[in-house]
C-alpha cells in the first residue's frame, strides 16, 4: 500500500505490506531494514533497501488512519454527486463500482469518447484549465515510455485506450460543495462548448 502525498491517508511517503504469513513478513522486514545480517558489523547476505517509516511519519499514519472512515464517505459523497451530475452527458463513461465491491473512491478518472462527448479528453483537459479547473490525464503506459518501448510487448490496447480517454476530475477530500459544481460546470461546458468563466479548483 502506497502513502504517497496524493493517496487517501498519507504519511508524506513510504507505504505498507500487509500479510498474514509470518516467513513473508519476516522476510519483508529483513529486505526494508537493509538487509542486516549481524548485529554489530555492517554484513549484508542479499541486498537490502532502507525502506522503513520514521518514527514521525508513522505518528503521522496512524493519524490518519483515524481519520480513513470519514475520508472515505466524503470520496464516496463526491463519486456520487460527479455521477449523479454527468450521467445525462453523451461520451462520458463514469467510474462503476462491482456489486462484490465497496470502493474508497480514491480517483474520481472518467472516459471521455471524443465522437460522442465532441471533445477529445486533452481537450476537455484545456477546457477546464481554462476555467482554473486543475485535472489530469491518466498515467502513461509503461510500454509507451522511452525506457521500455524496445522491449517485448504483448497486443496492447486497453492500456492504450485508458490513457487515450482518460480524464482525472478533483476530488479530494477538501473539496467544497462549490468547487465540485464549478467541476461539474466545467466538463458540462466541455460538451456544451459554452464561453468560459473562470473559478479555482484544485485536485
Amino acid at each position: 500500500m502506497s502513502f504517497n502525498g496524493n493517496k487517501l491517508i498519507t504519511t508524506g511517503g513510504g507505504g505498507m505490506i500487509t500479510t498474514n504469513d509470518e516467513d513473508l513478513a519476516r522476510k519483508a522486514r529483513y529486505l526494508t531494514t537493509q538487509a542486516k545480517d549481524d548485529p554489530l558489523e555492517y554484513v549484508h547476505h542479499e541486498i537490502g533497501y532502507n525502506y522503513r517509516l520514521t518514527n514521525i511519519q508513522a505518528a503521522i499514519g496512524v493519524a490518519q488512519m483515524e481519520q480513513l472512515v470519514s475520508y472515505i464517505a466524503i470520496k464516496r459523497n463526491v463519486t456520487a454527486t460527479y455521477n449523479a451530475a454527468l450521467a445525462h452527458i453523451p461520451g462520458l463513461q463514469l467510474p462503476k463500482e462491482a456489486e462484490w465491491a465497496v470502493s474508497n473512491c480514491w480517483m474520481y478518472t472518467m472516459l471521455v469518447d471524443a465522437a460522442d462527448y465532441g471533445q477529445s479528453s486533452r481537450e476537455l483537459l484545456k477546457v477546464l484549465q481554462d476555467r482554473q479547473i486543475q485535472s489530469r490525464p491518466l498515467w502513461r503506459p509503461v510500454h509507451q515510455q522511452k525506457p521500455y518501448q524496445n522491449e517485448c510487448q504483448y497486443h496492447i490496447e486497453v492500456a492504450d485506450r485508458l490513457y487515450r480517454e482518460g480524464v482525472s476530475l478533483p476530488c479530494s477530500v477538501g473539496i467544497t460543495e462549490e468547487d465540485l459544481q464549478a467541476v461539474i460546470a466545467g466538463v458540462q461546458n466541455g460538451y456544451a462548448k459554452k464561453p468560459v468563466v473562470a473559478s479555482m479548483v484544485s485536485l
